[in-house]
């Protein structure tokens, strides 16, 4: 295990205006301001355990409460593939609670997450990192994305379960709602060619209000706040909602990606509730 999640050296490894003494002064910022601090703190409360053991003991720490709506449909797939797609609400937290959830049935169940979340040494066992969502002018973004995807397709030839964000990035704010951004191409592609069946899995979830309206200025600004976004869910209760299986007949009837990303979208938002 890490000595910290974030370290001071990983930060002024980014960039040259990290480092000496104004460098310093420079990474104090960055780590009080982007919540750093806090996150490694709930990282080093739970750092003794690994996997889902980790998983759990950290959220029970922060006092989060899982719900579960139409949990024992996975109770359909105790052997064999299958893909969880899932809106993406909140951010880092998304993906530790749809791990917690769904590993709770079936251990071998892993994750496409990106760099950052990927940090988390004590969850590789349930992590596939990776960046899908490249553009490819950078061909070690490409690499990334292609070496991601297919360990994706290994592990459920393999017989394992996955989960994937199709939005690719957290829930873009509207005027009256905040909902996923057009779920990606790169990842509706990978279910397609994985021919197992899927589940939509709805969190109930959403940001704080400052995190909210940053939106509105930049989502470059709102990114930084997003770490916050991870720490000031202590003690919110979240639900989970598990909709109905699409098999893989059902999913053939869609030629068009775009058609097909929106059918699994609604899918999934079919599950929210008006508050």
């Amino acid at each position: 295990m890490k000595e910290k999640l974030i370290s001071r050296d990983m930060i002024q490894n980014l960039h040259p205006i990290f480092r000496g003494r104004f460098g310093n002064v420079l990474t104090n910022i960055v780590f009080s301001v982007g919540g750093l601090n806090k996150v490694n703190a709930i990282y080093d409360a739970s750092k003794q355990y690994t996997g889902l053991e980790f998983v759990n003991d950290m959220l029970d720490k922060m006092g989060i409460i899982r719900k579960y709506e139409n949990y024992e449909v996975l109770d359909q797939f105790k052997e064999g593939p299958f893909i969880t797609v899932s809106n993406h609400p909140i951010g880092h937290i998304d993906g530790i609670i749809a791990i917690s959830t769904v590993a709770g049935k079936r251990r071998d169940y892993k994750m496409m997450v990106n760099w950052m979340l990927s940090q988390i040494d004590t969850m590789d066992e349930h992590f596939i990192g990776v960046n899908p969502y490249a553009k490819g002018n950078k061909m070690k973004d490409l690499k990334s994305s292609l070496g991601g995807v297919k360990q994706c397709l290994e592990h459920l030839h393999d017989g394992h379960p996955l989960g994937l964000f199709p939005a690719g990035g957290v829930s873009t704010n509207h005027l009256t709602k905040t909902e996923d951004r057009e779920w990606q191409p790169t990842v509706l592609k990978l279910i397609k060619k994985a021919k197992v069946p899927v589940i939509p899995m709805y969190i109930d979830g959403s940001n704080s209000w400052i995190y909210r309206t940053l939106g509105f200025i930049s989502w470059k600004i709102r990114t930084v706040r997003l770490l916050h976004e991870t720490t000031n869910k202590r003690g919110k209760t979240i639900y989970v909602r598990f909709g109905k299986p699409i098999s893989v007949e059902e999913q053939a009837k869609f030629t068009d990606i775009k058609e097909f990303g929106e059918f699994l979208k609604a899918q999934t938002y079919a599950m929210k509730k008006k508050r």
